[in-house]
């Protein structure tokens, strides 16, 4: 069986955050950890890039949206 279940790490444990079925007590797993990703608000993007590529995005998101207007 594999899944990924979050987890918190607690005095050195890791702790699901929710029930975790079809696991026996003691039953030996192997286990592989990752950062949860960090979900970033548009506001902390703003800065990032500078007016001529935001022109240049803007340009290129019109363009693409100009080939498929009518299509939807």
């Amino acid at each position: 069986m594999t899944r990924a279940i979050e987890v918190v790490y607690e005095n050195n444990v890791f702790k699901p955050l929710v029930p975790v079925e079809g696991i026996e007590e003691h039953e030996r797993m192997v286990a592989i950890f990752s950062r949860r990703p960090v979900k970033k608000g548009l506001r902390n993007l703003a800065g990032t890039i500078s007016h001529a590529e935001a022109r240049a995005m803007q340009k290129c998101i019109d363009e693409e949206f100009e080939k498929i207007e009518g299509g939807w």
